[in-house]
């Protein structure tokens, strides 16, 4: 029996598993970045009560093992699969704990540099083990599998883009402060987007006609946001599809992950939506 924690800069999950079968689960908002003064040990002592007792080691993966986290691990490089994470593993001791076990996080390093730490234990647990996989977010990554081994990683950050020009830009001057959501302003966006003998340039070229099209009275303050949406969306998957169009999972079924679907389904392309299975992903890593 042993504890597995995704610990990220915003959420603490954690499980009691026994192989894979999850014995109890806890998660809270409680990342990396809300631990104060680095005292990782108080919390997690706090956090997991009485499952101490039960564990015989206890796996970490995610932003816990970054230089801002706990124990700093390094990057396993592509193709990394759970093997490569066990091999690389930093573990550390301390009085009145099992051992602690700080899993490397995976990286590639040409082109440019690109990293995930945590993201994989989601896609180590799938069934599918070859393929484009799309795990949406704030800085949303699109990961090849070969062989269930992660062979190369790029990393969007549509999200946290979005969600400043929706807080703190010209454009966001003109958004109501309460809107419902307008699904047919989100694929107009990402209609936009994918427009390529219309419009000149790409996505910078194209964030202003939120505002540009208000004033012509093209599109209404209401839709702004949804409409932003979607060309960020749109744009970033005519970014990554621009040599070809592969069979696509997006890993997750919350209310983003629909829209990377409609997005997808929109622009011609196969894509699926399965959910992410951590729990099994850790057992993997824990068996190698």
């Amino acid at each position: 029996m042993y504890i597995a924690i995704e610990w990220t800069s915003v959420t603490f999950h954690a499980f009691l598993l026994d192989g894979e079968t999850v014995l109890d689960e806890k998660k809270i908002d409680r990342g990396t970045t809300r631990v104060s003064n680095d005292e990782f040990e108080a919390a997690l002592r706090e956090e997991l009560g009485n499952w101490v007792e039960k564990a015989d080691r206890i796996l970490f993966s995610g932003m816990v093992t970054s230089r801002n986290g706990w124990i700093e691990t390094p990057f396993a490089p592509v193709p990394a699969g759970p093997a490569d994470l066990a091999s690389q593993a930093i573990v550390h001791h301390v009085d009145g704990l099992p051992p602690l076990i700080f899993l490397p996080g995976i990286a590639q390093t040409k082109p440019l540099p690109d990293v995930m730490r945590g993201e994989e234990m989601s896609l180590f647990g799938l069934a599918e083990t070859d393929g484009l996989f799309v795990l949406p977010g704030p800085h949303a990554k699109w990961v090849r599998m070969e062989g269930g081994r992660i062979t190369a990683i790029t990393t969007y950050m549509s999200g946290e883009i979005l969600n400043l020009l929706k807080k703190d830009s010209l454009v966001s001057r003109l958004i109501p402060p309460s809107c419902q959501e307008r699904p047919e302003a989100f694929c107009r966006g990402v209609r936009t987007a994918f427009e390529d003998s219309t419009f000149p340039g790409r996505v910078l070229a194209r964030i202003f006609s939120a505002r540009s099209l208000v004033l012509f009275d093209q599109l209404a303050p209401e839709e702004i946001t949804d409409y932003l949406a979607g060309l960020m969306i749109g744009s970033e998957i005519s970014e990554a599809l621009k040599d070809g169009k592969p069979k696509i999972y997006i890993v997750g079924q919350a209310a983003l992950a629909q829209k990377y679907k409609r997005a997808l389904d929109l622009s011609g392309v196969d894509a699926t939506l399965i959910t992410p299975a951590i729990e099994r992903g850790f057992d993997r890593v824990a068996r190698m």
